[in-house]
């Protein structure tokens, strides 16, 4: 059970075992094995919870008594609360969630064309990347979630989108998920697997800042998911003033490894790129990015640099926006100039800055990251 305490979910009091932070294959391993069920019971249990979003085991009517009763003296069903919705302009929600431990993330449901609806969801309370751009880094990190706390983000959010049902989930909240990895990789199971919450893999998308060694294990490791990464900057000196973690892997590192990726894992790249006026938004540098990702299956999605008070960056004009993405796209580079949703109720990319209220936060080097 050493992954279990390691994704949280035996309770440290009770020790039962949480089911929204299983994988449908642990619950089936659970009911066959342990519980002496017949195969494909576990499956259905994973079914009822995570696409029938039952969270009270008395209530899976498709589950013989005997099992339910099983799984009662060994197992719960934890819930959050979203505690507060703050809806933007454009129809963007931003939610609070409260944790058990009263620590609190947020996460964002964003309306798209087509009925598109994504959610965001945070991976860390706070985060130790200290990104300079990004304000939620500022705190720095209050602790690793749980992979029922990331399920539980899902569950939370369906309720307040209502009769609209999410299409996507993006790991674009607060923290580093590749930095919490055994937990994440738990959640994305979770979430694609036809027991699980049924989503595309397509439809799954890990965002990091660029944590080289796990982006490699993702790959080695067949993660059912997209991955997009914040590159932000075509030189090292430049990425390491804006994205400490470029000291640890630098450009030249990260940009093999992301072709390792793609070559193994036969899945494009996302490129976040984010501009900052007269930082790395210039016609150089646009040639520049073009040359670094020329031997990689990628897009880039180009964002225009939400402000806040006293990060020092200023927001470059949509002009210059559109003359950086033209350069891109004229080098056979796919790029696209993507809109910030949400900006009004800070609820745009970098903005999410709930902070822990009982947990002193913490800056983690990378060298102590294993890989």
């Amino acid at each position: 059970m050493n992954d279990a305490r390691t994704r949280g979910y035996i309770d440290a009091w009770t020790k039962s075992l949480d089911l929204k932070g299983m994988t449908p294959h642990e619950i089936e391993r659970l009911c066959t094995l342990e519980l002496g069920q017949k195969p494909g019971r576990g499956l259905a249990v994973a079914a009822q919870i995570f696409r029938g979003r039952i969270e009270d085991l008395d209530a899976m009517t498709g589950v013989n008594s005997q099992l339910r009763q099983a799984l009662g003296l060994r197992c719960k069903i934890s819930t959050s609360t979203v505690e507060k919705v703050e809806t933007s302009e454009d129809g963007t929600k931003k939610l609070l969630y409260r944790l058990h431990d009263d620590n609190a993330v947020e996460g964002v449901l964003i309306h798209g064309p087509n009925n598109r609806l994504t959610l965001c969801i945070s991976t860390q309370a706070g985060c130790a990347s200290g990104c300079v751009f990004c304000l939620t880094g500022r705190g720095g990190l209050a602790r690793n979630l749980t992979t029922a706390e990331m399920v539980n983000q899902v569950f939370g959010a369906s309720r307040v989108a209502g009769s609209r049902q999410i299409t996507n989930l993006v790991l674009m909240g607060s923290g580093e998920p590749l930095a919490n990895y055994e937990a994440v990789k738990a959640f994305v199971e979770i979430a694609t697997h036809s027991s699980g919450m049924g989503f595309s893999p397509k439809r799954v998308t890990i965002s990091t800042c660029g944590l080289v060694p796990m982006i490699r294990r993702m790959a080695d490791e067949g993660m059912n998911a997209s991955l997009a990464v914040s590159l932000n900057a075509t030189t090292d000196e430049v990425r390491s003033r804006l994205m400490p973690i470029n000291q640890t892997y630098p450009l030249s590192l990260l940009m093999q490894t992301l072709e390792y990726y793609a070559e193994k894992s036969g899945r494009t790249v996302t490129i976040e790129y984010v501009l900052f006026k007269g930082v790395n938004d210039s016609s150089e540098d646009a040639v520049r990015l073009a040359e670094l990702l020329e031997d990689l299956p990628c897009m880039v999605n180009i964002l225009l640099f939400n402000p806040f008070p006293g990060c020092g960056l200023e927001r470059p004009s949509d002009i210059r926006a559109s003359i950086f993405r033209d350069l891109l796209v004229s080098r056979d580079i796919v790029a696209v100039v993507r809109r910030s949703r949400g900006r009004d109720i800070s609820a745009a990319c970098g903005q999410l800055s709930v902070l822990s209220s009982n947990t002193h936060a913490s800056r983690v080097p990378y060298e102590a990251i294993g890989g």
